[in-house]
């Protein structure tokens, strides 16, 4: 449950808007501003920018062409990796229609490569395309049965779409193989939040309580834990036990949209109208203009 805020579509006024509010305009535009692959025996692979302006020179301008040693540097370098780092860069600046394009190109380059499914799917669960971040991780597992990001994803998306028996058989499986610390602790913090969307709320308390035993190092685990610890005792009607869970969680901050506008939602319940503001706001911040004002909440 990390990093993830929903997508809604909003009218559009004319048919530019209309071309360019569409996935596969967003993708081609994207692509075709950014690489040139051109794939042969020797996979040669060039990228380039027009409007960075690295790759002109004018009447103003006595610079050397920055672009062309990059363009150089990218000949010795593997396409994929190349790629994923493009789609990393993009995945930062929140342009999820961007990065989906690099990996979906991965993925057409090497339709075997697990690295590119768990990609694409963390994209996918990024912009709260659950369906599509689902089928990505299946077909990650069926490449890497035992692969921990695959359950551990999957544990989430369905809980996002509320097929609890299927998140709950991926959580199980996710604490089966975590292996190290961490991912012990974001697989208990999966686990607290699964019970928490099902209403088991004594299972949600025991849970982010070892997750925040295990998470001292971790801070997204430790303000999702917060989040949902503070969920717990709302539930539970204990409003002045969870207060400080959220104000813990608020304090390390979290990449979940939904944590900020259930907490906005909360303070604003009871009267704290300058926190809600300021956790509102962070919400809109982290989705943009499109998906502020819609009211969800998760956790």
């Amino acid at each position: 449950m990390y990093d993830q805020y929903p997508i809604h579509d909003v009218p559009q006024n004319n048919l530019i808007q209309r071309f360019f509010s569409q996935r596969w305009s967003a993708i081609a535009l994207e692509i075709v501003m950014t690489i040139v692959i051109t794939v042969a025996a020797g996979a040669a692979f060039d990228f380039f920018d027009p409007l960075d302006g690295s790759l002109a020179t004018s009447a103003n301008s006595a610079q050397p062409a920055a672009g062309l040693l990059e363009i150089g540097e990218s000949r010795n370098r593997n396409p994929l990796a190349f790629i994923k780092e493009k789609g990393g860069a993009y995945i930062e600046e929140r342009r999820f229609a961007a990065a989906e394009a690099m990996f979906d190109w991965m993925i057409a380059l090497a339709p075997d490569n697990a690295d590119a499914y768990s990609w694409r799917g963390y994209v996918n669960m990024r912009a709260g395309d659950y369906a599509e971040a689902q089928a990505d991780y299946r077909r990650l597992l069926e490449l890497q049965p035992a692969n921990f990001d695959g359950h551990n994803a999957l544990c989430w998306a369905y809980g996002e779409t509320r097929d609890f028996a299927q998140a709950a058989a991926h959580c199980k499986r996710a604490l089966k193989s975590a292996g190290g610390r961490a991912n012990y602790a974001i697989a208990l913090e999966n686990w607290c939040w699964l019970q928490v969307e099902t209403g088991d709320y004594a299972e949600a308390a025991k849970y982010c309580r070892f997750s925040l035993e295990y998470a001292s190092e971790y801070e997204e685990v430790r303000a999702l834990a917060n989040y949902n610890m503070g969920r717990v005792y709302v539930a539970q009607g204990k409003m002045l036990e969870a207060l400080p869970h959220f104000d813990e969680a608020l304090r390390i901050g979290s990449n979940y949209p939904k944590m900020y506008l259930e907490i906005s939602a909360i303070y604003d319940t009871l009267g704290y109208r300058s926190a809600a503001q300021a956790s509102y706001a962070i919400y809109r911040d982290l989705v943009g203009e499109r998906g502020a004002g819609v009211g969800q909440t998760n956790g």
